[in-house]
């Protein structure tokens, strides 16, 4: 097979696109929501034919060169067309894509993503030099009954969850610009968001059909708190969630995540809490006894990046 390498902007057909199927945030109607102009691509063929491509968007961070995944893209990884093998030789072939797509990335201080728990690239980055760290995910099977996995919540979480919807309602709704509006009125408790980007992806993933947004309002009618479900084939993803800072009852939260987790089972999909960013999500997380599932954490860092990594990202610490 003779091997040709292309780096480029987005721009079709050279972008592998498998119409939907496979992980959510490797859709390329996703990422061209996500980035716009700004995503580009690293691709390899072998006889004409695109067999991997990987996704970034350049960033300059205090004049650090920076190679990240798309915005509000919460894992990333090679998308891959790899001919049928046996085992042995398919694992060679994955190496190899790998190394040449990262062989071919922009010069960079730091490249960095989150791979799918499903994503099997993790040593192949590593092989290409890349450092592999792990990160979790919660994730709850769909295979699963909800009625069951009720008990085996920890005590106080089901007691909020009752609590709160004896005087919320969660309605399923579409609108995009009254979860923005509540992100918003978010925004002085440090809830940070490119609003832009996130109304795009927002809006393609409802327009197609994968995404919903589940509002909790009070007796008046009033939304005190918005998450926004997102999802492909396999996977319901907690994606983006919103709470109004002047409503102080507890369990809001509580109650969006759980009836989220029964919409992702009633649809036979699997539940994925999408992450999580401090130790607090972490043992909110936690509390709903799901399974914490790996997604590794690839990066490929300069010696200058090396430097500036140490000084900005103190490690996380998740204990109980």
């Amino acid at each position: 097979m003779a091997l040709h390498l292309v780096s480029s902007r987005i721009a079709p057909p050279l972008a592998l696109d498998r119409n939907g199927d496979g992980p959510l945030f490797h859709q390329l109607w996703w990422l061209q929501a996500s980035a716009g102009d700004a995503l580009e691509q690293v691709s390899t063929l072998w006889d004409g034919k695109v067999v991997a491509t990987l996704s970034f968007v350049r960033r300059r961070q205090f004049g650090f060169r920076l190679l990240n995944m798309p915005p509000y893209t919460h894992t990333q990884g090679p998308v891959l067309n790899l001919p049928p093998s046996k085992p042995a030789k398919a694992a060679r072939n994955l190496r190899r894509v790998v190394k040449e797509l990262v062989d071919q990335l922009p010069t960079h201080d730091r490249f960095h993503l989150f791979l799918d728990p499903a994503d099997k690239s993790a040593f192949p980055f590593a092989m290409a030099g890349c450092s592999i760290v792990q990160d979790f995910t919660f994730r709850l099977d769909a295979s699963q009954n909800a009625d069951q996995h009720w008990e085996n919540l920890d005590q106080k979480t089901r007691n909020l969850v009752r609590t709160a919807g004896k005087s919320l309602q969660v309605r399923q709704n579409a609108d995009m610009e009254a979860f923005l509006g509540m992100c918003e009125k978010e925004r002085g408790s440090g809830n940070r968001h490119n609003v832009e980007a996130l109304r795009r992806v927002g809006s393609a993933a409802i327009t197609r059909g994968q995404a919903v947004i589940l509002t909790a309002e009070d007796e008046s009618g009033r939304p005190v708190a918005s998450a926004i479900l997102v999802w492909d084939d396999a996977v319901v993803y907690y994606w983006q969630s919103s709470r109004d800072p002047s409503f102080n009852q507890p369990g809001a939260n509580n109650l969006l995540v759980w009836e989220s987790m029964k919409f992702a089972l009633q649809n036979g999909r699997t539940f994925d809490m999408d992450g999580f960013a401090s130790e607090g999500s972490a043992r909110f997380g936690a509390k709903f006894s799901m399974d914490p599932v790996v997604r590794a954490s690839v990066a490929h860092m300069s010696k200058l990046g090396h430097f500036m990594h140490a000084l900005t990202s103190p490690p996380r610490s998740v204990a109980e």
